[in-house]
């Protein structure tokens, strides 16, 4: 039986964030060794792909979507397959006017309580959107997923599955299988189609703990390492959009 291709599409590296111990060139390789087909590398407002890279995954018989994890009027929103600068879509209406039936634009933990979560504008840009993330991050009890689980039922739109990594404890918590042909075009189209599961299991009180304490030091870090840099260097683009 096929159970389609494992992908996750929700995946943040180095070349965007320091505190992070792996860049995109290793995590497509672990994922690959993992039996991952499909990944997104979608680093903070900053797009991490180019041809380069699409080949390295392809090497490893991965099919690597351009995606990008844009702050739109101050709240995240994933898009996938872009075809324009990330600083056009800083706005609900910049992403409303370039967006092509090409891009595939999705809602990450849209009701998590954090202000960079969708939350109400989620239900206000309900027709930008296509999917709805369900994310790694929940417990048995504590459960931020269930009112978008609920809201990608009332609005008939498909379920993704994703890790949201930033360290290593976080990837391969939760994916998705998606049924499709190994292509850009073809995971984009099967997904809006909702030819996709999610694969998930709540994580325990104590790793979620230990995933956000992980996250607080290695953000911590960076923070300190910057304030006792007298000049520090101006960032460098390592990799460019398509």
């Amino acid at each position: 039986m096929n159970v389609g291709l494992r992908a996750d599409l929700h995946i943040h590296t180095r070349e965007a964030e320091p505190f992070i111990t792996y860049d995109a060139r290793q995590v497509i390789a672990r994922a690959a060794k993992d039996g991952y087909r499909v990944l997104s590398i979608s680093n903070h407002d900053t797009v991490t792909f180019d041809q380069d890279l699409a080949a390295f995954a392809r090497d490893h018989g991965i099919v690597l979507i351009p995606g990008v994890e844009v702050t739109v009027e101050g709240r995240h929103v994933l898009v996938y397959n872009a075809d324009v600068a990330v600083d056009k879509l800083r706005t609900f209406a910049g992403l409303k006017r370039y967006r092509t039936p090409e891009w595939l634009v999705v809602a990450p933990h849209p009701f998590f309580p954090a202000p960079y979560c969708l939350r109400e504008k989620l239900w206000q840009q309900i027709e930008l959107f296509d999917a709805v993330e369900f994310s790694h991050f929940y417990t048995p009890r504590v459960d931020f997923n269930r009112a978008a689980v609920k809201l990608a039922r009332a609005v008939g739109l498909p379920l993704i599955g994703t890790s949201d990594s930033h360290i290593d404890a976080q990837f391969g918590t939760t994916f998705s299988l998606i049924e499709s042909a190994a292509s850009v075009e073809a995971v984009v189209s099967a997904i809006k189609a909702g030819q996709i599961s999610v694969v998930s299991r709540p994580l325990s009180l104590t790793r979620c703990a230990s995933i956000l304490a992980q996250h607080a030091l290695g953000a911590g870090r960076v923070r300190a390492r910057s304030w006792l840099r007298p000049n520090p260097p101006s960032p460098q683009t390592i990799l460019t959009p398509r």
